[in-house]
């Protein structure tokens, strides 16, 4: 599901999975289940009420980590990430102005680098991965540095 609405139709693009083997199924049923752990999430951001039924699971999730330390350590996108880091939010009590003042008050971009004394997006963006690395570290520091290491390999192999 996507974040933002296509300027020729204003639809949000969405992909629809046809699984022709088990495997195909296997990705149908667990891209499904994700999809309903981040529905609230979405309609939130999106104004759009998705048709599935939402699931109220704040517990991190294996797939949740590994979307997180991506976001932290690589280059996967804020808000393709919007679930898991919302989820990260509930689950963690620092301050992270970065990220709480975008994904839970709704911050504008422009107000945050204002706010935060930031000389631009990326030097936000920058800070709110820098904020997701300090409360995944926080969390459980030796599974942090276990993915940050394995998503160092990838991108030096790749």
């Amino acid at each position: 599901m996507g974040n933002h609405r296509e300027a020729s139709s204003g639809c949000y693009t969405a992909m629809a999975l046809l699984p022709m083997s088990n495997a195909g199924k296997q990705l149908a049923e667990r891209e499904h289940y994700r999809l309903r752990r981040d529905a609230q999430a979405l309609a939130k951001w999106n104004g759009e009420t998705l048709p599935v039924d939402p699931l109220n699971d704040a517990v991190l999730s294996d797939d949740d980590w590994l979307e997180l330390a991506g976001f932290a350590f690589a280059h996967r996108p804020l808000l393709t990430s919007l679930g898991c880091l919302l989820r990260l939010l509930q689950t963690s009590e620092l301050a992270l102005p970065a990220l709480r003042g975008r994904l839970q008050k709704n911050v504008s971009d422009a107000q945050l680098c204002t706010t935060l004394k930031l000389s631009g997006r990326k030097m936000l963006l920058v800070r709110q991965r820098e904020e997701t690395a300090q409360a995944l570290f926080a969390l459980n520091d030796v599974r942090t540095e276990r993915l940050r290491d394995r998503i160092t390999q990838w991108q030096f192999f790749h």
